[in-house]
C-alpha cells in the first residue's frame, strides 16, 4: 500500500511517518505544491497511490475539493490537531472519506484507508467469498471450504497480495499493470512482466491442489487476468421471494350472529 503524506511540520511528519511504516504503508512525502505539480503531470485518475494523507495545511477543505475536482480516486484521510465539528462536516464535505484526531495510531490508519478503498471497489467486507473460496482482504490465509469456517490455504505474502488484487476486482479482467501498481507501487516492466506470471502460476496451483482440481484464475491473453468460480464451483442462487399481496376473503358471519341485528 503507498501513500503520499502532505505535513508541513517536520517533526509531526516524522512521527506521522513511522506510523504509516508501523502499518506497512509506503509513503512518499511531499509539500502542497509538489503534489499539484504531480497531479499537474500525471492527473488525478493516474496518481500511482493508494491514499493522501493530509495533515497541517492552512486550508484542508479547499485541499480536498481541488482534489476532487482534479479527479483523484485515492483515499483522502484528513488530520486535525483536535477534535472539531465545523471542520470535520466540511472535510467530509469537500470529498474527504475520514477525519481523524492526532496522534494517530498505525493499525487505524491502515484499517480507515482499506475502508475507504472497499467502498471504491463496491465491497461491503473484507471478504470476498467467490466459489468455495473465502478470501480475506486483510491479510489472513484464504479459507476453503463452507461460508464462515474451512481448511486454511496457506500463502505467501506475495501470493497474498496478488490474490487480493484479483479478489477485489472478481469476475473482471485485471491487466499486469495494474497488479504492479498495487503490489509493487510500480509500472509495468518487461523485467518484472515474468515475475506475475510465476506468482500465478504458484497461486492456481495452491487453488487446484486444495479445490480437486478446480481453475479459478484465467488468462485472457493480451488483457491480463481474471478471478472467478469455475461453473461447477458456483454457488446457486436463491431467488428472491417474491411479495403476494394478501387475498380479501370476506368473513361470513354465522347464522345466530344475525338474529336481531335488524
Amino acid at each position: 500500500m503507498r501513500a503520499v503524506l502532505v505535513e508541513p511540520n517536520p517533526l509531526i511528519a516524522e512521527a506521522l511517518g513511522r506510523q504509516l511504516g508501523m502499518g506497512k504503508i509506503r509513503y512518499d512525502r511531499l509539500d502542497w505544491p509538489e503534489l499539484e505539480e504531480l497531479l499537474a503531470e500525471q492527473g488525478g485518475e493516474a496518481l500511482g497511490f493508494d491514499a493522501i494523507v493530509l495533515g497541517g495545511l492552512a486550508d484542508p477543505a479547499a485541499a480536498v475539493a481541488s482534489l476532487r475536482a482534479q479527479r483523484v480516486t485515492a483515499a483522502v484521510l484528513c488530520l486535525l490537531e483536535r477534535r472539531d465539528v465545523a471542520a470535520t462536516v466540511a472535510l467530509l464535505h469537500a470529498g474527504a472519506d475520514d477525519v481523524l484526531v492526532k496522534p494517530v495510531v498505525s493499525a487505524e490508519v491502515r484499517a480507515r484507508i482499506e475502508v475507504a478503498r472497499r467502498r471504491a471497489r463496491g465491497l461491503v467486507s473484507n471478504a470476498v467469498r467467490v466459489g468455495r473460496l473465502t478470501v480475506f482482504l486483510d491479510g489472513r490465509d484464504p479459507e476453503v471450504g463452507p461460508s464462515g469456517g474451512g481448511e486454511r490455504l496457506r500463502l505467501s505474502q506475495r501470493e497474498h497480495a496478488i490474490l487480493g488484487v484479483l479478489a477485489a476486482h472478481h469476475r473482471r479482467v485485471v491487466s499486469k499493470e495494474h497488479i504492479y501498481d498495487e503490489v509493487y507501487g510500480l509500472s509495468g516492466a518487461d523485467p518484472l512482466d515474468k515475475v506475475i506470471d510465476v506468482y500465478i502460476c504458484k497461486l492456481r496451483k495452491k487453488i487446484a491442489e486444495a479445490t480437486g482440481g478446480a481453475r479459478y484464475i484465467e488468462t485472457v491473453y493480451g488483457r491480463g487476468y481474471k478471478f472467478e468460480a469455475p461453473p461447477e464451483h458456483e454457488e446457486p442462487e436463491t431467488a428472491p421471494r417474491r411479495f403476494e399481496p394478501a387475498r380479501f376473503v370476506p368473513v361470513r358471519r354465522p347464522a345466530e350472529c344475525l338474529i336481531g341485528a335488524e
